[in-house]
């Protein structure tokens, strides 16, 4: 199995136990070039080193300034040492000996845009502008076989991802700009009604499929549309974004590159790094 920390955390948010990481707590946070900040509370330095690609156990908190946001207690976190962005907590743990414990201070919107690839901040984290991770090393295993050859798939599916997208424009015709966020919106059928915005209530059919053409899902199916709000991260972020584009009776047709899809995470069979075509109607917005 490929142990990844986006696949782990959503199921811990909500435990209520509590850990003591350490003593020391009064002691200065040091800031890494890539602004990451960190204290240790206790350092193994002869002990065993977390090297990247390892699968490490971990106990875990994660809290604002003020108060708990998850606490693991003696729940052991298992996942492999794959970083995600400059000043990540991969970098953090990087650092970390076997039994070390640890604070790591990162930015609420990198964590859960960045590294988590969610649409929104969940609401028990909102209000804070920092996370603090108090983290202790339980384990530290070398990267198996099989985990290696699945690290190296999905590696391989997103560098090739780019390259997939353009092909398909190529065989389709389809000369456009994508957005900033990297969407592209073909225009199908144009609506004269109420222009959606974040946080209208809205109605809407839809088809998704791969870029193959197989289908993946479609409320047309049972010709039964769904009703959701516009940005509160119910849907894909670009089913998200291109819905405040539109006006009541739109018709558009997406692609969708996977980071604001189904991620980089193993769905159903939605494998990694996969861009998805979205067709979406614009019924009603309430």
């Amino acid at each position: 199995m490929y142990l990844n920390f986006r696949t782990i955390l959503p199921f811990l948010i909500g435990t209520l136990f509590i850990i003591l990481i350490g003593c020391n707590t009064s002691q200065e946070f040091i800031e890494t070039d890539t602004g990451l900040k960190y204290k240790f509370y206790i350092e193994n330095s002869t002990n065993q080193k977390v090297q990247l690609y390892d699968v490490v156990e971990i106990y875990m908190n994660y809290r604002s300034k003020d108060s708990v946001l998850y606490s693991g207690g003696s729940s052991k976190i298992p996942f492999q040492i794959v970083p995600v962005y400059p000043g990540d907590l991969m970098e953090g743990i990087l650092m970390m000996h076997l039994n070390d414990s640890a604070t790591f201070v990162l930015n609420t919107r990198d964590f859960f845009f960045k590294m988590m690839q969610y649409n929104e901040i969940p609401e028990h984290a909102a209000k804070s502008d920092l996370l603090f991770f108090d983290v202790k090393i339980v384990s530290i295993s070398p990267e198996t076989p099989s985990i290696k050859a699945r690290r190296l798939e999905h590696e391989k599916r997103k560098d090739t991802e780019a390259d997939r997208i353009a092909q398909y424009l190529k065989n389709n015709n389809i000369d456009i700009e994508p957005t900033k966020s990297g969407l592209l919106i073909i225009s199908l059928i144009e609506g004269t009604g109420k222009l959606a915005k974040k946080g209208d209530d809205v109605k809407v059919h839809f088809s998704s499929y791969f870029l193959d053409g197989t289908s993946y899902i479609s409320s047309y199916e049972k010709n039964y549309p769904v009703t959701f709000t516009v940005g509160e991260g119910t849907v894909i972020a670009g089913m998200d974004e291109a819905l405040e584009t539109m006006r009541e009776g739109d018709k558009v047709k997406l692609i969708v590159p996977s980071s604001l899809a189904y991620g980089m995470v193993q769905r159903d069979n939605i494998k990694p790094y996969t861009p998805m075509i979205f067709e979406i109607e614009l019924i009603e917005v309430k």
